[in-house]
C-alpha cells in the first residue's frame, strides 16, 4: 500500500459568500471518515451516467468501495475509470461533500486487508441488512469475493450551506 498523499492544495470558489473561509483539509477528512452512505457516479460505454448509493470509506488518503463484478458500475469502471463520490444533508443547510477522481481495482492481499480492517473500525464487525446485504463485507473484501476499488482524488469539494456560503475546493494535482 502507498503513503497517504500530500494534503490538497484549498482554495475558495467563486460561488462563495462575502467573507466566507475556506472549509480546512482536516475538517472535510473528518467528515468523509464518518459519512456511511455515498452515492457513486460512473459513466456507462455510451456516456449515460449511473449513479448508485454504496457504502465507502475515507481511508489511506483515498475513497474505497465494493462491488461484484457484473453490476454496472463495474462494468463502467472497466472502460472509464472516472468517477465521482458524493455525500451530503440532504437539507438546505451543513456541508455537501464532492470527490472526483480515477478508480482502479485492487488485488493486493495487504492492501485488502488494510481496507477491510477499515471497513470494520467503520462500519462495525458484521454490516447486516434484512435482506443480507453488506452481511460480512470486511470478510468478503479478505476473501477476494467482492471486488475492492480505490479512488485516488483529483479533487474535492465542501459545499457548506447556511447563513454564510462556501465552495471549497481541494486538489492533489
Amino acid at each position: 500500500m502507498t503513503a497517504d498523499p500530500a494534503p490538497p492544495r484549498t482554495s475558495l470558489g467563486p460561488y462563495s459568500s462575502a467573507g466566507a473561509a475556506p472549509v480546512p483539509w482536516e475538517a472535510t477528512e473528518w467528515a468523509l471518515r464518518r459519512i456511511q452512505k455515498f452515492q457513486l457516479c460512473t459513466v456507462r460505454p455510451d456516456g449515460r451516467p449511473h449513479v448508485t448509493p454504496l457504502l465507502a470509506i475515507w481511508a489511506h488518503g483515498a475513497m474505497w468501495f465494493t462491488t461484484g463484478d457484473e453490476e454496472q458500475k463495474a462494468r463502467n469502471l472497466g472502460t472509464n475509470q472516472h468517477c465521482v463520490l458524493t455525500a451530503g444533508t440532504g437539507t438546505l443547510t451543513g456541508v455537501d461533500y464532492v470527490i472526483e477522481g480515477t478508480a482502479s481495482l485492487v488485488t493486493d492481499e495487504d492492501t485488502r486487508e488494510a481496507v477491510a480492517t477499515a471497513f470494520e473500525e467503520a462500519y462495525g464487525w458484521q454490516i447486516t441488512r434484512e435482506d443480507g446485504t453488506w452481511h460480512h463485507l470486511a470478510g468478503a473484501v479478505r476473501a477476494g469475493t467482492v471486488q475492492l476499488y480505490r479512488v485516488r482524488p483529483d479533487k474535492a469539494f465542501a459545499f457548506s450551506a447556511g447563513p454564510e456560503s462556501s465552495e471549497t475546493r481541494y486538489r492533489w494535482r
